[in-house]
């Protein structure tokens, strides 16, 4: 599947790459932040090839034969579908010329809102049926260096995602109309199935909507990352996203709300369905603020959910019983770090074969243990102890 990095600095860049086994990365299409001069030459170039009887030749070779031009991605990729006698070769490779430049001018933004995402990178991602569910990390590689990591996410559910946002615009004062993303009517809701992970971004003003099909006595756990993918949006205010998730039934009535779960900022919902019919989930920015790097990853559907564990560690090599509380959780099972685990701290999750929940820290340490033994609140009964 085709994916959008936007950055700066990362002029010549040769590779992306992803961290871990079974996710490999191809570099598609680099789109440098070019001069006046340099599109002006374009412009020139567009115009002489949208000319009857012109050549990709003729026009290359007269006015920028030196201009190195992104190779093209997605549909841009293949020759255009035609009805009739097929195009010669000069023709296919003419008008595939002329979408390359034109999609050059299209995502080209002169007044960014965020200097630091104007560069584009496009990349083909592949992901091995076999791949660990599961956070990575990705990264550009340049001639000049490595850059900054992002996260990419492993899922285990199918997924959906929204049409890539282009560069946002810098408001003006007065102006700033203009900034403001507009989005057609049908690309504001987006029907799914259930179980799904939706991947999208969010611009000032947004709400994203999808549309599914629940039947009664479903016990559906809507878990979203934000903060989790970005965690710090620098020239915010505030400087993060803070997600929120709305659930609604087929009325149009509000039955589930989630800003936050627990100390963590993302949020988590959990809601069983009193009733057959369609809902409505949706998520949007506390504030309504918005941007390309407002992103968000969010996945419904009646999976395992861990909300807490105790005890929350154990002694290295010592048999421990986890108590586990959380949401479908019935036929799953959580296992502690296996025997010869090295004391630190541990991330385990349950698993119900199919599917796997989300990770919570467990400790181990190298100290004797002890668990609370009531009834110990009062001075005169406290639980008595060995050293160390």
């Amino acid at each position: 599947f085709p994916i959008r990095l936007g950055g700066q600095r990362l002029l010549h860049a040769c590779e992306v790459v992803v961290s871990g086994e079974g996710v490999s990365a191809r570099l598609v299409a680099h789109y440098r932040v070019m001069s006046n001069q340099e599109l002006g030459l374009l412009r020139q170039q567009l115009n002489e090839l949208r000319k009857k009887g012109s050549t990709v030749g003729d026009v290359m070779a007269a006015k920028m034969a030196w201009f190195e031009f992104p190779a093209p991605i997605g549909p841009l990729a293949e020759p255009p579908a035609m009805d009739g006698p097929q195009p010669s070769e000069k023709e296919v490779a003419k008008q595939n010329l002329i979408k390359r430049i034109e999609r050059l001018f299209a995502e080209d933004e002169r007044n960014a809102a965020v200097r630091a995402h104007t560069e584009l990178v496009f990349a083909e991602v592949t992901v091995d049926p076999d791949a660990t569910p599961g956070r990575r990390e990705i990264r550009v590689i340049t001639k000049r260096g490595i850059s900054n990591s992002l996260a990419f996410f492993v899922g285990q559910v199918p997924e959906v995602a929204r049409k890539p946002m282009k560069t946002a615009k810098k408001p003006v004062l007065g102006k700033e109309s203009l900034a403001q993303r507009k989005r057609p009517a049908e690309e504001e809701e987006l029907g799914i199935t259930l179980p799904c992970t939706m991947n999208g971004q969010l611009a000032a003003g947004w709400v994203d909507r999808y549309r599914f099909e629940a039947t009664k006595g479903q016990r559906l756990v809507v878990s979203a990352k934000a903060r989790d993918l970005v965690p710090y949006v620098a020239d915010g205010v505030p400087g993060w996203f803070q997600a929120v998730l709305k659930l609604y039934d087929a009325n149009g009535k509000e039955v589930a709300y989630n800003d936050d779960f627990y100390f963590r900022p993302d949020p988590v919902l959990y809601y069983e369905v009193p009733a057959d019919g369609e809902y409505v989930l949706t998520i949007n920015e506390e504030l309504f603020r918005g941007r390309e790097s407002f992103t968000y990853r969010m996945t419904i559907g009646e999976s395992p959910f861990v909300t807490s564990i105790f005890p929350l560690g154990a002694r290295v090599g010592e048999p421990v019983k986890l108590e586990v509380n959380g949401w479908n959780l019935e036929n799953a099972t959580l296992a502690p770090p296996p025997q010869d685990a090295k004391p630190g701290r541990h991330l385990i999750a349950a698993t119900d074969g199919d599917t796997i929940s989300n990770y919570v820290p467990f400790a181990l340490g190298t100290l004797p243990e002890c668990l609370d033994a009531e009834s110990n609140d009062e001075p005169s009964s406290a639980q008595k102890v060995s050293l160390p």
